[in-house]
């Protein structure tokens, strides 16, 4: 295996398979594996997973992936076979447009589902300047594992894609079958795993920000697993974020009990000080110590006079929230747990 590198990883460290439709290379740096010896198949004319799957599997799909679908989305679907996808996602999530792409005879029917319906691979499409619009979603089902090249059609993906959009993907886990050790179908040419599948994402500066696996196609493929992935970004922040929320509204003179590792985890990264009158904590070795600028009293400075009170510890909560109601019971503080500002 000298003479080939991983197409995912470029690593060198790789296994030859030998199955009954060819070679497979598996690499066990990334632990992607993919046909080595191939065959052409006829994918302009046999559609794949052109049959109805049956609409709660056209749900839970639209389920995973909708909270990445802006309101008034404009979605690209590659490889949409007849369209039972195209239907169930209009139905239930607010489409401005829906556009894909089926190069195979299901696009017929397909027609009936989307705005536009291309016949060409996307990588194609944007060559020839038959695709001039971005898409808040682009969607791949049961398609990636064809395609000779899944880095360029990535590329092709980001070239369409809105600053903020998202790609789906849906391809097996593996062999597709926990019973069964490879997949031997001719017409899939890459074998992903959740390693080599999110390592090829972030390759082509991808995050992945949602995946699982266990997904059921059909009887043969049990086991699928599906990602939506992100332009990568540093994160930005305010240092308002959790300051500004509404169960703080109004209060300027907030009381923060507890001065513990929660201020420089949460607090100094995403609280306002200005909005900070005081620190409550019960170690007394903190006491006239300074924290944020303002200083650390026990609890006994709280006072029964209403006071905005944000108990600063998600483990002991509770028992904060037990203190305040036993020493100041009726003074009517409005108390607001940090856990609830997230």
């Amino acid at each position: 295996m000298t003479d080939l590198q991983c197409v995912i990883c470029g690593g060198g460290d790789l296994a030859r398979l030998s199955a009954a439709m060819g070679d497979q290379a598996y690499c066990r740096t990334c632990l992607h594996s993919w046909r080595i010896t191939r065959a052409d198949y006829p994918y302009t004319e046999t559609a794949m997973c052109a049959h109805d799957m049956g609409r709660a599997r056209y749900e839970a799909q639209v389920a995973f992936f909708a909270p990445f679908a802006p309101s008034d989305a404009s979605i690209l679907e590659l490889g949409c076979a007849t369209g039972e996808l195209a239907a169930v996602t209009r139905q239930l999530l607010s489409v401005k447009r829906y556009d894909a792409v089926e190069m195979s005879p299901a696009r017929e029917k397909a027609k009936a589902h989307v705005d536009s319906l291309f016949t060409e691979p996307l990588p194609d499409l944007l060559r020839t300047a038959q695709i001039d619009r971005k898409y808040d979603l682009v969607l791949m089902s049961h398609v990636f594992e064809h395609l000779e090249d899944p880095g360029a059609e990535l590329r092709a993906m980001q070239q369409v894609l809105t600053p903020d959009g998202a790609i789906f993907i849906e391809v097996p886990n593996r062999s597709g079958n926990p019973r069964l050790p490879i997949d031997d179908n001719l017409a899939h040419l890459h074998f992903f795993t959740a390693s080599s599948l999110s390592r090829l994402l972030a390759r082509e500066g991808l995050e992945t920000v949602a995946i699982r696996t266990g997904v059921r196609l059909d009887a043969r493929c049990t086991d699928a697993m599906q990602v939506v992935a992100r332009r990568f970004a540093l994160p930005t922040w305010s240092k308002t974020r959790l300051s500004d929320h509404a169960l703080l509204e109004g209060a300027n003179d907030i009381v923060v009990w507890g001065a513990g590792g929660l201020v420089e985890i949460l607090l100094a990264n995403f609280f306002d000080p200005a909005r900070i009158d005081f620190f409550i904590d019960r170690n007394g070795g903190k006491r006239d110590w300074v924290c944020l600028g303002r200083p650390i009293r026990g609890p006994d400075a709280l006072g029964s006079s209403p006071r905005t009170v944000l108990i600063n510890s998600v483990d002991f909560a509770d028992s904060i929230a037990a203190d305040l109601e036993r020493l100041y019971p009726g003074a009517g503080h409005r108390v607001v747990r940090i856990a609830d500002l997230f």
